[in-house]
């Protein structure tokens, strides 16, 4: 650790070693993955102070952590404990959904594995692949910090291994998560795999807005739903409010939704504005998506590659906020 250090931003969750199978059949491994790997990559090359938290095994190739010492990631909050780090499977079985097939898993997250450094940060970011940060550790941290910023992904959403699928007592637990998390970020997928029952394929246009009613009712304050080609939905208790996409041609839309993530807390971070949150966070997910290669420096943008892409797209239509308030 850096002495005096104090990040803007501890992201917490497993970096995994991971086999990426795309539609095509194409097959890239072993390449550095989870929301919690392109996330603190992203928001370090945009100029977010980042220390990772992590645990590892010994099976970490040393070339996968290189992309966060060369963008000057604190990974001082990574541990290795064990023999095996999270290692995985990714299939593509569309172009915008996934399955994950996990080999082994590297310990569990706890709320005392996190330093000073991490609680003093401005804000946490919790972004597990498959439960590794256990709700009650969520809650644990909720009462040391008090900007948490949780994504569904890895809560039953399309990283999990296991889904709520509409049961109501499994969905209850997710209340007390709620309760400590001022915004959550779910995609349509994660929200489908946890609400519906029977793993129905996602419904189009309005689905977000019941889906977001349905986070409301369970206790979330604020809530980011990215809606991949579609752009993203924003809801909270005053209403909803849609954000166009960016035009881009993707190659590759691996990390997506988690380049998204580090675009939306850089810009909330600087600007305290979710409205402009969305906007960047959309920008850079923008593109990213048009590189491919995983998690390195290469592809992911700086600052000032985002706010000139922004620049282009001066009149990007966004909704009227709803008047209504996104639950019953």
């Amino acid at each position: 650790m850096l002495n005096g250090f104090i990040p803007d931003v501890a992201v917490v969750g497993h970096i995994i070693i991971e086999t990426i199978v795309f539609p095509d059949g194409e097959i890239i491994t072993p390449v550095l993955g989870s929301p919690a790997a392109y996330s603190s990559v992203a928001m370090s090359k945009l100029g977010t102070r980042v220390l990772l938290c992590t645990k590892i095994g010994s099976d970490m190739p040393p070339e996968l952590v290189e992309p966060f010492k060369k963008t000057g990631v604190d990974i001082s909050g990574v541990k290795t404990q064990g023999k095996h780090s999270t290692s995985n499977k990714l299939v593509y079985t569309h172009f915008e959904k996934k399955r994950i097939e996990y080999m082994y898993r590297a310990p569990t997250i706890l709320a005392d594995d996190l330093g000073e450094a991490a609680i003093r940060a401005r804000l946490l970011y919790v972004c597990p692949m498959d439960f590794e940060v256990p709700i009650d550790e969520v809650c644990k941290l909720g009462t040391r910090h008090g900007q948490i910023i949780v994504d569904m992904g890895g809560y039953g959403g399309a990283t999990s291994s296991s889904h709520q699928h509409g049961d109501d007592r499994k969905l209850e637990e997710l209340r007390s998560l709620f309760e400590f998390a001022s915004i959550v970020k779910t995609s349509l997928e994660d929200a489908s795999l946890i609400f519906d029952a029977d793993n129905s394929p996602i419904l189009a246009d309005s689905s977000e807005r019941l889906y977001a009613e349905r986070y409301m009712e369970l206790g979330a304050k604020r809530l980011v739903i990215t809606l991949g080609s579609r752009g993203a939905y924003y809801c909270d208790h005053e209403g909803g409010e849609y954000f166009s996409p960016f035009k881009c041609e993707s190659r590759d839309t691996t990390g997506a939704g988690d380049t998204f993530a580090a675009g939306f807390v850089h810009e909330f971070l600087r600007t305290g504005d979710i409205s402009e949150a969305i906007r960047f966070g959309n920008a850079v997910a923008c593109i990213v998506v048009q590189k491919t290669g995983g998690v390195v420096p290469s592809r992911m943008p700086d600052e000032k590659q985002v706010i000139d892409f922004v620049a282009t797209y001066p009149n990007l239509s966004r909704s009227k906020k709803e008047d209504r308030a996104c639950e019953q």
